[in-house]
């Protein structure tokens, strides 16, 4: 296989001259704001941190000499009887629906009394486990290494094959542009702070305490560089890598999780996902020294010390300044990570440009699996709503490697001279990444969509495998479960509806839509006519797409509407429930899929019944027996359970046509300069199958060689052998 390479140096061109002055007016105009509030601010000292317990508490030494944000103090006692509150309100709330079904049961008229008792046995399960997780106490808990239990069998997981290649060479700056709008924050968590730009900056970048190895999919260390295992399988021990760091040099100890704990469940972080992530994942956290703690989680599980190794952490300096102001305060501060890249504010600009920098003096620069990895000294994120220009700049060397997933790009739009001479290698990347959940997401909380034949109807409506055919030339295929693409977990029976207009206009008749106008459209008696607005992200693709379904619609009596915006008015939209149909993915990562996010009822209303905004779960279902579903799936303690309980999940979520499949690819296509250069080893070619972009993976690096070389060629017009590089998946890969 060839190896790629890339260049330090760069031609400045007249649309990069455009660019550059565009951003100087973007930076110009968020100056003050981004002064005040983010990129060039810098944390106090640690000592200016009011101290996190009393010198006379009973607190362990450690933990007294812990420097904490403002409000921390008394909050362990405050969680913990929080805690306790939400799992006795959860118990009555469990045992009062366990009645009324045993009164239900009762009734020897009833047919549905077995359905009834299934489900009252699996209430009756979760009664007892909340019961347990009571009478174990306090969820954060301070101890001290006297407390480990003395039987533990410490693994390091380092055994795996090594990542990168050795030939690796560092420096250089990697060039990409992003085709969407600036994020509006640089939070980590808070209002808004889960947008589509989060995982450059943050989600691929941070070390979790444990990961999993993405050739071999065993664990290996992250920031601990040791675990162990109780023999229940419930709880897991973690001792932290005493040479970790955050990006700003602060050590990682255990207080940093604490500190997370803290702030991520505060009211001042206006993120009420968390307060039910905490409890939902975690039963407990034991505090030990500053380099060792425990998670026990709610029960045994495949892949224990991988989810309890998801505990989040929080830079606690960095936090200094929390307080009921943090959504504003913290807007613009890149939070401090423990990954090889962190945001550069001196090479960033405020609304069209962001640059990350690899850390000096990274501590996880020479460990085992990571000594390969952040090669190239910069990534520069440019983003670029219109396609035409990120392609022209990539066409003239300005940015290093574009997508080529886009049909018409991949075959009409690549035949170029700098293709012909050898200058641009094509890709094409087969992954077992799980796919992301695009299609076209239905709000349940509003008309047509509150009405589950409403909802089946749309689904034989849409013509999805003729935009597959037509406009991606059927590369692409069309989805199917929520969930796709996690191995054994996903269930294989399930399959999108196909395009139907008989059985479309029956399922619309259902819901009320019985008579069809002049125009075509069905309407009810009343006169409200079948008309959907799709609501989508600013995307050329997308209204090609909705082009080629409309027509095809409007034969179903189904009169579809459009509408496009800017990235982040739309992901607000979204997020608040304010739409009826949007074309919208998560993303997800392996192991095990996990529902509760995006399909738990508590996340889709209030306790007045109104729809809860802000929350993952934005088709606003609610369903017990999904709820019932999804908790069954997070408690199952051996992978054939977990198999079995993950497969209904997606059955359930299937029946409730909240989601209309859209369409995905197994495989990243993409086009790169010859002097981008990827692992040619026996243990990495090109790049490890576990990912969904290889980019991901930041094993690449720039060779200033071919760089040369390259240049060399164009300005004498010499040419190389055209060259595309097709990676297959390893032999033996599951189907994704």
């Amino acid at each position: 296989m060839n190896n790629p390479i890339h260049r330090l140096r760069f031609r400045r061109h007249p649309l990069g001259l455009f660019l550059a002055v565009l951003s100087i007016c973007a930076m110009m105009s968020c100056e003050d704001e981004s002064s005040r509030n983010g990129l060039s601010w810098v944390p106090p000292e640690l000592d200016s941190l009011p101290p996190t317990f009393d010198a006379d508490s009973d607190a362990p030494n450690y933990a007294k000499r812990w420097r904490m944000p403002p409000g921390f103090r008394g909050f362990p006692e405050r969680w913990n009887s929080q805690v306790q509150s939400l799992l006795g309100d959860r118990l009555v709330r469990v045992n009062e629906q366990i009645e009324r079904l045993n009164q239900r049961i009762a009734d020897i008229q009833n047919p549905d009394r077995d359905a009834i008792r299934a489900r009252r046995d699996l209430l009756a399960d979760e009664a007892r486990q909340l019961h347990k997780r009571r009478e174990m106490g306090s969820y954060l808990i301070f101890l001290t290494e006297k407390d480990l239990p003395s039987n533990l069998q410490w693994i390091n997981g380092g055994y795996e094959p090594e990542l990168g290649d050795p030939a690796a060479v560092k420096g250089g700056t990697l060039r990409l542009a992003l085709q969407r709008s600036f994020p509006n924050t640089l939070r980590v968590f808070g209002p808004n702070s889960n947008n589509s730009t989060r995982r450059y900056i943050y989600n691929d970048l941070d070390l979790p305490l444990v990961r999993l190895h993405p050739g071999t999919r065993k664990l290996i260390p992250g920031t601990a560089d040791r675990w162990a295992i109780s023999p229940d399988g419930r709880t897991i021990y973690f001792h932290i890598d005493s040479d970790a760091r955050f990006s700003n040099g602060d050590p990682l100890t255990t207080r940093d999780f604490v500190t997370s704990l803290f702030l991520r469940t505060s009211p001042y972080s206006a993120d009420p996902f968390y307060r039910d992530f905490y409890v939902a994942n975690f039963a407990r956290v034991a505090i030990y020294s500053d380099h060792t703690l425990s998670v026990t989680l709610p029960s045994p599980r495949p892949y224990a010390a991988f989810y309890a190794g998801s505990l989040p952490n929080a830079c606690t300096r960095f936090f200094a300044e929390f307080g009921p102001d943090y959504p504003e305060r913290y807007l613009w501060r890149a939070v401090p990570t423990t990954g090889g890249y962190a945001v550069d504010a001196e090479k960033t600009l405020m609304g069209s440009k962001l640059v990350l920098s690899r850390v000096k003096d990274w501590w996880a620069a020479d460990r085992r699996y990571t000594r390969h990895t952040c090669n190239v000294d910069h990534i520069s994120y440019a983003f670029i709503t219109e396609a035409s220009k990120i392609r022209e700049l990539f066409r003239i060397g300005e940015l290093d490697v574009v997508s080529g997933r886009d049909a018409d790009f991949w075959y009409e739009g690549l035949e170029i001279p700098p293709v012909h001479a050898g200058y641009i290698q094509r890709v094409m990347f087969h992954n077992e990444w799980p796919r992301n959940s695009f299609g076209f997401h239905l709000n349940c909380s509003s008309a047509p969509f509150d009405n589950i034949n409403a909802r089946r109807g749309f689904h034989y409506a849409l013509n999805v495998q003729e935009v597959i055919d037509t406009l991606f030339r059927g590369d692409y295929r069309r989805g199917s479960s929520y969930f796709s693409g996690f191995g054994e977990f996903t269930d294989p029976s399930i399959r999108a509806l196909p395009y139907d207009p008989e059985r479309a206009r029956a399922y619309f008749a259902a819901a009320g839509f019985t008579e069809e106008g002049e125009d075509g459209i069905l309407r009810k008696p009343d006169g409200t006519r079948l008309q959907v607005t799709v609501s989508s992200r600013t995307d050329p693709s997308y209204a090609a797409a909705m082009g080629i379904l409309k027509p095809d619609a409007t034969r179903c009596g189904l009169d579809l509407q459009f509408e496009q915006m800017d990235d982040t008015v739309f992901f607000l939209k979204v997020k608040n429930k304010n739409y009826s149909a949007c074309i919208f993915s998560w993303g997800f990562s392996p192991p095990v899929p996990d529902a509760g996010p995006f399909f738990l009822s508590q996340y889709a209303y209030d306790a007045d019944g109104k729809p809860l905004p802000g929350t993952d779960n934005i088709t606003a279902t609610a369903s017990p027996e999904l709820d019932r579903a999804i908790l069954e799936a997070r408690s199952a303690s051996t992978a054939t359970a977990a198999v079995r309980a993950q497969r209904n999940v997606q059955r359930l979520i299937a029946d409730s046509a909240a989601w209309v499949p859209g369409w995905s690819s197994r495989f990243w296509r993409f086009a790169q300069w010859r002097w981008l250069c990827w692992p040619n080893t026996e243990s990495v070619r090109f790049c490890p199958p576990l990912y969904f972009d290889p980019l991901d993976s930041h094993l690449y690096w720039i060779d200033p060689k071919l760089v040369r070389e390259t240049q060399r060629a164009r300005s004498e017009g010499r040419r190389f052998p055209e060259d595309e590089l097709l990676i297959p998946l390893p032999a033996g890969s599951p189907t994704p």
